[in-house]
């Protein structure tokens, strides 16, 4: 039998764990029960995609254009005034668009200009027009509304995390945490704890079940150590007992064909 004949025998066998709620900052590295919808659009609502000025690209010109500005809208706040002609709101990353805009002038490309028309108000000098009909987020570019932000069997990193909270799930159907056993085996093999015989060389550190713990650790499962047996089959008997309630059982050692490979 090859291995790759092995592993497919394995993965016949193989059938998803139960499910269960979970909230969202204990679901690392869980894996997903079902397809999450968008309940909403991402982002949701046209919004600056620079510090600068939201502007009509029709009221610019090659030259400097000067523009009366109506309004001030932070990240948080929402437009109270539509832009007409001539007019400009002064606009900060992540802030909704006004209406009638259909360009953000980055900060960096305008100046002020004093009062804006006589009316007591200010004015801003656009004196680059290289972002004409640019810098603008679209409602919904990120995730549409009902569209799968994450389809069923993703595995969830800090970045799907992320994509989870951006669009208000805070308990997602995961599987449960498989419970993986392993166990080593071998009269030479010892543990930690025999750390004079190891430097004596009398005896073998248990080096594998240090890699399996960690290998079972990064792929999002618990670790069930069963320890090392001896080679003798009472002794396996007795630690594979302990894998009784386990989803998983990994075994190394005892896979040559001599009397004491059991």
């Amino acid at each position: 039998m090859t291995p790759a004949e092995a592993a497919r025998i394995i993965l016949e066998h193989c059938q998803p764990l139960a499910t269960e709620r979970r909230p969202l900052r204990d679901a690392l590295d869980a894996v997903l029960a079902e397809d999450v919808t968008s309940p909403i659009d991402l982002p949701p609502w046209d919004n600056s995609a620079m510090d600068g000025y939201a502007v009509r690209s029709a009221d610019l010109s090659a030259s400097e254009t000067t523009l009366a500005v109506i309004e001030t809208i932070a990240a948080g706040q929402f437009p109270q005034k539509a832009i007409g002609a001539a007019q400009a709101t002064r606009i900060f990353t992540g802030a909704p668009l006004p209406q009638g805009a259909d360009t953000v002038i980055r900060q960096e490309d305008t100046a002020p200009a004093g009062n804006g028309g006589g009316g007591g108000g200010s004015a801003v000098t656009i004196r680059n027009i290289r972002d004409a009909k640019k810098n603008i987020r679209r409602r919904g570019e990120d995730i549409r509304k009902g569209a799968v932000a994450l389809p069923s069997g993703s595995a969830l990193g800090p970045a799907q995390l992320g994509v989870l909270a951006s669009i208000a799930c805070d308990a997602p159907l995961v599987h449960r945490t498989p419970r993986v056993a392993f166990m080593g085996s071998g009269d030479e093999i010892v543990d930690l704890d025999q750390k004079a015989a190891i430097l004596a060389g009398t005896k073998i550190a248990t080096s594998n079940s240090y890699t399996l713990d960690a290998l079972i650790r990064r792929s999002g499962a618990k670790p069930v150590n069963l320890g090392v047996a001896r080679d003798t089959k009472e002794s396996l008997r007795e630690h594979l007992r302990g894998a009784a309630n386990a989803d998983l059982l990994v075994t190394t050692a005892g896979v040559s064909v001599g009397e004491h490979d059991l």
